[in-house]
């Protein structure tokens, strides 16, 4: 079993990006109060913060309308028309848990400071470049089968991946060897697993959990282009996605659970 994708693993056994502007970023602070929430959450909403915070150091916007979807801070889809830009990269300079003085009491913080990388696009995105995603339910039983359909309104490519609860991931489509890369057409719906020799079961990573989540990115593409990275995990994929311009791009991201 592979444990970034636990609910594929019967899988492995079963018969453009345009010219942008980079700027770097030193020093972005984000912060998080710690109430009725873990440190942990709040570690994770203090860097969600700070990669905000480069953002605006950057010079994206002012004001920055964001819409963070339910899988939490790593990825986040940020309006482009808005910002103009992502985080492709960032090193985590501290990260520390500490009273601060606010409203005449003191309180319990989560600080994060980072060094960002920050892409400034020159496009804004596409509303014509959509894809539509269907058959993927809110829950699951272990060891069912996933199937699901995919059904661009334009012609491009489709990169899938899949995402653990700690964010760990691995892609799903395409794959050399079983489903190999081809060109989605217009109007034309796919449906998964493209090849009829393979299905996908669903198992859970930890068997004494008794509901795990899991996510799924559909990343469609104006061009034939491929994640770069050593490892796929929802922060790396991120990072990539934000390298690829607006305009030539477009997602649909959902989750479910798999339960006993």
């Amino acid at each position: 079993m592979i444990k970034a994708i636990p609910i594929f693993c019967a899988l492995l056994m079963a018969a453009g990006v345009g010219a942008q502007q980079t700027v770097p970023i030193k020093g972005a602070v984000g912060n998080c109060v710690i109430a009725n929430i873990s440190p942990e959450k709040a570690k994770e909403t203090a860097l969600f913060n700070a990669k905000l915070d480069a953002l605006r150091k950057a010079g994206i916007a002012e004001n920055l309308i964001v819409d963070v979807t339910q899988m939490g801070e790593i990825f986040l889809e940020t309006s482009n028309l808005e910002i103009g830009g992502g985080i492709t990269g960032f090193d985590l300079v501290s990260d520390n848990i500490r009273f601060i003085e606010q409203g005449g009491a003191k309180v319990l913080v989560a600080e994060v400071v980072i060094n960002a990388t920050v892409m400034k696009y020159t496009h804004a995105n596409d509303p014509s470049f959509r894809v539509q995603v269907q058959g993927v339910r809110s829950a699951y039983r272990e060891k069912e089968t996933l199937t699901f359909s995919v059904t661009p309104y334009q012609d491009g490519y489709l990169r899938i991946f899949l995402f653990e609860e700690d964010g760990a991931g691995d892609q799903l489509y395409p794959d050399k060897e079983k489903e190999p890369d081809v060109m989605f057409r217009k109007d034309k719906t796919m449906r998964f697993p493209l090849n009829g020799q393979y299905y996908y079961r669903l198992e859970k990573s930890d068997k004494n959990k008794a509901k795990e989540i899991n996510r799924i990115l559909f990343l469609f593409l104006k061009d034939n282009v491929h994640f770069t990275g050593n490892h796929i995990s929802l922060q790396a994929v991120s990072n990539w996605k934000a390298t690829i311009s607006p305009d030539r791009r477009t997602q649909v991201f959902t989750e479910f659970a798999i339960e006993r």
